[in-house]
């Protein structure tokens, strides 16, 4: 609920999707609906102090509502089965939009790979509770701040979490990991690049250079005679294939190999 609803959703790390077992589906439908419908909207200067007090406040960002319906209307004309909210609250003076709870998502609806960022809790149903088919879902679509995975089994919630592409993961949590500040924080694909907080974090600020400089005294860096311009003729290749080999052959002989090599075109 916090995921979807703080802040009326407008939060980057924010809850855009829940991917519900098939086994729970409807139970969890039937408990998070009665939830849904008791949470107060409304402006919290006028309120605070009084009975009223609220949950959701308004949109901040203007057009944002246009957004938003326009991505529940697509889901609706789809298939979508629309449980509660899903329109401007007009009982209200502003950008409020009713907190809404949505299922029956689908890959073929805009709302499932398009950010909402309003106070709306989109259930997407595993089919037969597949573990595979629930990663697939979740790692189609282009975004991937944060994760979260919900399960009685700690080590389950961990291994699912490891599959999930995205920039953070929590078990059993959301959004913790921001209160964490030596931890980066950011995502991958279309949710941004770098990070920020943690030693990361304070990377990114920095313009990073490579520097080499000879350390050891009467020690300098030379180019080999074999490929040094203009390369001498059938030793250049040779040196060349042996030096590559020398790093990089997997095997102790083939090293070994490459150091004679080494030897004999140097």
């Amino acid at each position: 609920m916090r995921g979807c609803f703080q802040n009326a959703g407008q939060n980057c790390c924010g809850v855009e999707r829940l991917f519900v077992y098939e086994k729970i589906h409807d139970d969890f439908i039937a408990h998070i609906k009665e939830r849904v419908f008791k949470l107060r909207q409304g402006i919290p200067l006028e309120t605070c102090g009084a009975d009223g007090d609220v949950d959701c406040g308004a949109m901040v960002m203007d057009g944002q509502m246009d957004i938003i319906q326009a991505l529940i209307d697509d889901a609706v004309a789809k298939g979508a089965t629309l449980h509660c909210g899903g329109k401007r609250n007009t009982s209200l003076k502003g950008q409020f939009y009713e907190p809404t709870l949505i299922s029956g998502i689908t890959t073929d609806m805009r709302i499932s790979h398009e950010e909402v960022f309003g106070p709306v809790m989109c259930v997407v149903k595993v089919p037969n509770d597949d573990d595979e088919e629930c990663i697939r879902l979740v790692n189609g679509c282009n975004f991937g701040l944060g994760s979260s995975v919900y399960s009685g089994d700690k080590k389950r919630a961990v291994r699912l979490g490891e599959r999930i592409r995205s920039g953070m993961f929590t078990a059993n949590d959301f959004g913790v990991n921001y209160l964490i500040q030596s931890l980066p924080f950011g995502g991958v694909n279309e949710s941004g690049f770098d990070r920020f907080a943690g030693p990361e974090g304070l990377r990114a600020c920095c313009l990073m250079r490579s520097v080499v400089v000879d350390r050891i005294p009467g020690v300098k860096t030379s180019i080999p005679p074999a490929i040094d311009y203009p390369m001498q003729k059938n030793k250049g290749f040779p040196f060349g294939n042996a030096l590559i080999g020398m790093f990089y052959h997997e095997g102790f002989f083939g090293k070994i190999k490459s150091i004679l090599g080494l030897i004999k075109y140097g």
